[in-house]
């Protein structure tokens, strides 16, 4: 009995050191994160960080976050992040969000509100730590500007990598209860029957990076992204994309995504509501659209399959062009 107590008392002290090197090496890792960062020429800044959880946990948690990337414009704040850990499979983390964030973009800021807004990281063991698989998961969100208002009742996301191809990882979204802003809702009452909640938003893709996900990566620029499946249903208008966009030279995306959308007359007055196409050309747009619709043989009635192009830095929806591609890079 004298024995056993020893090995369980050995066991426990050996755990505890363990768990304090352990706790130390991460707090120690987090700081050299934003240290990092700042050198990279980023802003990465921070109240206070520490790890707490002993024994069975490693969670760190930093008060008041910056993290702006100045050339780019992006950036992002929150009152605190917490990253949790199993002190025994600490490859496997959890992040516990705030209620309430701040995304800052180009066009200006964009404040976040959530309930229950949770992620999921997991990497492989090893010295470069590369990234496995991620989940997000959250509910009754709102994202709100000076100009309009975004909400949905549920998120999720998940990311996995792909063994079959080097730098690519599945992406899976879905959005339900997406509620547009109610400004473009009221526009659209006088001359569309679509309700004020979009049913489904989701996506089936996957994203081949110039270079691995790891602890190593830096900015990360898409090569090719592969959209397997893309849904839309908004009461009766439906609409899917398939297809693989690849980045040219100048880091414009190019190649053609397949769109079916049905009840596509829907797709009108929310451009123009929406203030992607001007009212006095919906018109000759709608025509144009109800002739290419005509001409396929295989397409029923109401129902439209067109292609979105992009070429030579420009995007065009069948016969008509829309504008600049969006950029990869």
């Amino acid at each position: 009995m004298r024995a056993l107590v020893w090995i369980v008392g050995l066991a426990a002290l050996l755990w505890a050191g363990y768990w304090v090197v352990g706790s130390r090496a991460l707090e120690a890792a987090a700081v050299q994160a934003f240290d990092d960062a700042r050198a990279s020429g980023r802003t990465a800044g921070y109240d206070r960080l520490a790890v707490r959880g002993f024994p069975s946990r490693f969670d760190l948690t930093v008060e008041a976050v910056t993290l702006a990337d100045p050339a780019s414009g992006y950036g992002w704040q929150a009152p605190f992040v917490q990253v949790l850990a199993l002190s025994y499979r600490p490859w496997h983390v959890i992040a516990a969000l705030p209620d309430s964030q701040t995304l800052r973009t180009p066009q200006g800021a964009i404040a976040l509100t959530s309930v229950q807004l949770q992620a999921s990281v997991l990497v492989t063991p090893g010295p470069d730590l590369a990234l496995d698989r991620t989940a997000l998961v959250g509910r009754s969100l709102t994202a709100r500007t000076p100009d309009w208002t975004l909400a949905a009742a549920e998120l999720r996301a998940a990311t996995e990598a792909d063994p079959s191809r080097a730098n690519t990882h599945r992406i899976g979204l879905s959005l339900t209860g997406l509620a547009p802003d109610p400004a473009l809702i009221a526009a659209l009452a006088a001359t569309s029957p679509l309700p004020a909640t979009v049913e489904t938003l989701r996506l089936d893709a996957s994203v081949t990076f110039d270079h691995p996900l790891n602890r190593h990566s830096t900015r990360l620029h898409a090569t090719e992204i592969t959209v397997k499946e893309a849904l839309l249903v908004w009461g009766d208008l439906r609409a899917t994309a398939t297809g693989t966009l690849t980045a040219d030279a100048a880091g414009r995306a190019q190649g053609r995504l397949d769109l079916r959308v049905e009840n596509w007359p829907r797709l009108i007055p929310l451009l123009v509501a929406s203030g992607a196409l001007a009212a006095d050309t919906a018109p000759t747009v709608e025509g144009l659209l109800a002739t290419y619709a005509r001409s396929d043989p295989a397409a029923t009635p109401g129902t439209l399959n067109v292609p979105l192009t992009f070429a030579r830095g420009r995007t065009s929806l069948g016969p008509l062009p829309l504008g600049p591609a969006p950029r990869l890079r």
